[in-house]
């Protein structure tokens, strides 16, 4: 099975990438018959726009279960990560367990970017798993990161693995509106 997370920051790996990687860690070392790969921009160019690799809707897609990975930028997701999300086609993610980890310089903005990404994945269908992971940046800032944190980010992993695992490529409907509705409506006539 394949976990695939997805860095959507726009700066040079930092404290969100630490802590994407310590969680891709620990399911290579619980969950040995899982591959893990992680999707991250291609170029940035600004925190609005970038580039994500060609084959990055191919490889979310063929995902058993994905993890999202995104700094609360404003209060919210960045453009960055908004850029991949929608390219994406709704079978992309429809049925697929989907976790949501988010990393942010205070404690009040928890669930800023959550909040945002819950609404986008419940557009595609995705079964987001039912807990999500929010820290403050400064934990893995640290030389060691505490137990705790490794603790949650080990429970978030280990949510969205067993629950795809638990599934076994289920599909579950009714269809998103979004799939229903075939898309976005037509512009108004001018």
């Amino acid at each position: 099975m394949r976990l695939v997370t997805i860095y959507g920051s726009p700066t040079p790996p930092g404290k969100l990438a630490r802590a994407l990687g310590l969680l891709e860690a620990g399911v290579r070392d619980r969950h040995p018959g899982w591959e893990v790969e992680r999707i991250s921009p291609a170029e940035v160019i600004d925190p609005v726009t970038a580039t994500w690799p060609a084959d990055a809707v191919d490889r979310v897609a063929a995902a058993d279960a994905v993890v999202i990975a995104s700094p609360v930028f404003r209060g919210s997701i960045t453009g960055t990560l908004k850029l991949l999300l929608d390219t994406l086609p709704v079978e992309a993610l429809r049925s697929t367990p989907t976790a949501v980890l988010t990393v942010a310089a205070a404690p009040h903005h928890c669930l800023a970017a959550e909040r945002h990404l819950r609404d986008i994945l419940t557009w595609f269908g995705a079964l987001t798993a039912p807990n999500c992971a929010f820290f403050v940046d400064r934990v893995f800032g640290a030389e060691e990161v505490p137990a705790d944190v490794l603790g949650e980010l080990a429970e978030l992993a280990d949510e969205v693995v067993v629950l795809a695992e638990r599934l076994g490529g289920r599909s579950f409907g009714p269809a998103p509106l979004a799939a229903r509705r075939g898309g976005p409506p037509p512009a108004p006539a001018a």
